[in-house]
């Protein structure tokens, strides 16, 4: 390919040309020989066969958090001729930042020489992202000539939601048949002392308590607090509206960030926890069936990078639909939306209940994120009112069913929020 300087030379060598012929001059005809001789040169000294470039690139992380920093390495190996003048550029998302280093460099490539380029990225928000192609331009001496080349070599980074560490969250919830940590108040295997009984066949030898044998000269064995897990079901409403705000500060990216945060708590309690996200459209529901370990919680975060605000699929629908499999009986379900435009959640909301199901509603206010994120005047607080009385009026109609819901204001931790349980609780 020719640059824009070899375009101008070729064009002023023409106009010296028509200078000379138009006054017939050989004068106008010298003046063009040197550049004549430029381009000659340029076209012999400019290599023409394939660049061959090996590409390797590190990275320190490839799952990484919201506002983590990632290093990149880049290790660079010529194994061809040697390159006069090289710009390297690996292209990545407008979604990282560069924070130190460059992701572009120019520079001379001899034969079997290896250089590395390093740079740092800021992971701004949650997603998968490419890093790379790798992109090459080769110039001539001249800087007459140059030719490009794409390495195909892309390096994957899965940013994760940030979670937020709960403590202490009020939340109560019900025990059944698998192991865990819910004390189910009743005697089976655990870790904290219950009572004792007489021994029968069977029985773990090392249960046997000896003080009570010598005590009451009969065998006795200790029994302990049944520690149960709970089935726990996280639904995240990713419908179209829930993305008004920015890419980063919207009611989707709180209930992101606050499944997260929910999942890893109760995962830690060594629960069963499960999500769902829908909004598309029927039959169309994203969701990871109820597991224990820090392997689920993996599986949830890396469903949750994927989720996008999509469709306007109703949430009594999605009841429906998921009811038949999704929901293991007595589940503690957490509804998380910001509960616009569907007059469908209190009738999902009332089947859920009478399906059995203990459930409680965060909804994070687009009210309150949209408010936060301008200079507001008197109409926009006379407006910010209005709107958020009428949000109050929604909310109370749902507590009205019996459920617990939690107006939530996204510019206050989750775990502050969740306090507004513990009320609910000691007034019911």
């Amino acid at each position: 390919m020719q640059t824009l300087k070899i375009v101008s030379i070729i064009g002023g060598c023409f106009f010296l040309l028509f200078l000379g012929l138009f006054f017939v001059t050989w004068m106008f005809i010298v003046f063009m020989i040197p550049l004549v001789i430029l381009i000659i040169l340029s076209v012999i000294s400019f290599q023409d066969e394939d660049v061959q470039i090996d590409i390797n690139r590190h990275v320190s992380k490839e799952r990484a958090f919201e506002n983590d920093e990632v290093d990149v390495v880049l290790e660079i190996k010529n194994k061809g001729k040697s390159i006069n003048f090289l710009e390297i550029y690996d292209d990545l998302p407008d979604k990282v930042e560069i924070i130190k280093g460059s992701n572009y460099t120019a520079l001379s490539l001899n034969k079997n020489e290896k250089i590395t380029l390093n740079y740092t990225l800021l992971c701004k928000v949650r997603g998968h992202f490419p890093l790379g192609p790798l992109k090459l331009r080769i110039r001539d001496f001249f800087d007459l000539f140059y030719k490009e080349k794409i390495m195909e070599s892309s390096t994957y980074l899965m940013v994760l939601p940030h979670l937020e560490e709960l403590r202490n969250a009020p939340l109560k919830t019900r025990a059944n048949l698998f192991p865990g940590a819910v004390y189910a108040r009743q005697a089976g295997i655990g870790m904290e002392f219950y009572g004792l009984r007489k021994y029968v066949p069977g029985d773990n030898v090392k249960h046997i308590n000896w003080k009570a044998l010598a005590k009451f000269n009969n065998l006795m064995v200790n029994e302990f607090i049944l520690e149960s897990t709970t089935d726990v079901i996280i639904i995240i409403d990713s419908r179209d509206i829930e993305s008004m705000g920015t890419p980063k500060y919207n009611p989707l990216e709180y209930s992101i960030k606050a499944g997260g945060s929910l999942a890893s708590f109760f995962l830690k309690r060594r629960d069963r926890v499960g999500l769902i996200a829908y909004g598309k459209k029927e039959g169309k529901i994203n969701w990871v069936y109820p597991e224990s370990g820090s392997k689920q919680l993996y599986k949830i975060l890396e469903e949750l990078v994927q989720i996008q605000a999509y469709g306007e699929y109703n949430f009594n629908s999605m009841i429906n639909q998921a009811s038949i499999h999704m929901l293991p009986k007595k589940s503690f379900i957490i509804f998380i939306s910001s509960l616009q435009n569907d007059e469908s959640i209190p009738e999902g909301i009332e089947k859920l209940s009478r399906m059995g199901f203990n459930t409680l509603v965060l909804s994070p206010s687009s009210i309150d994120i949209e408010y936060s994120l301008k200079e507001n005047d008197e109409i926009d607080d006379i407006s910010y009112k209005i709107l958020d009385f009428e949000r109050k009026n929604d909310i109370s109609r749902l507590r009205n069913t019996g459920t617990m819901v939690i107006d939530w204001n996204p510019s206050l931790p989750l775990e502050v929020m969740l306090e507004e349980v513990k009320k609910y609780q000691m007034a019911h």
